[in-house]
């Protein structure tokens, strides 16, 4: 993989963060700006700009952020010590397998609307038992 860093795990340091998400990523950051020596542990591959495809299918139905969902991942679950820790059919947990965790799986980022989104009312026809209507504004 070509942007991933390695590290001497013979050096030591002051402290290792598991996970560079929201809270592992500050907190890095912080003690190492305070002159700590710092290692952020991470499971998932640093993403730029054009690795997120915008492909809806392939980040909810593929877990493609996730690093291909729980059976690729090894991520287990299990109710109690009792039970065989396996592979949930629905993730236990969704997190992103990314440098910055799930702040970069959810990364503010919407799909822009289209001009039928705002008059699904008209399009669709009537809810029973809702106020469902259409957008006051047009797309344009």
């Amino acid at each position: 993989m070509a942007n991933k860093t390695t590290f001497d795990q013979r050096t030591p340091v002051d402290f290792a963060i598991i996970g560079s998400g929201s809270a592992g990523g500050i907190i890095a950051k912080e003690l190492s700006t305070a002159g700590f020596d710092v290692v952020v542990f991470e499971q998932g591959p640093y993403r730029r700009a054009e690795d997120f495809t915008h492909d809806e299918y392939s980040v909810l139905m593929q877990s493609e952020l996730m690093g291909g969902g729980p059976e690729i991942s090894g991520q287990t679950f299990r109710h109690d010590e009792s039970e065989v820790a396996k592979s949930p059919v629905i993730p236990a947990i969704r997190y992103a397998q990314t440098v910055g965790g799930s702040s970069v799986h959810f990364s503010a980022n919407f799909w822009r609307l289209r001009p039928l989104d705002f008059k699904e009312r008209s399009l669709l026809g009537p809810i029973s038992g809702t106020n469902f209507a259409d957008w006051p504004i047009t797309y344009e």
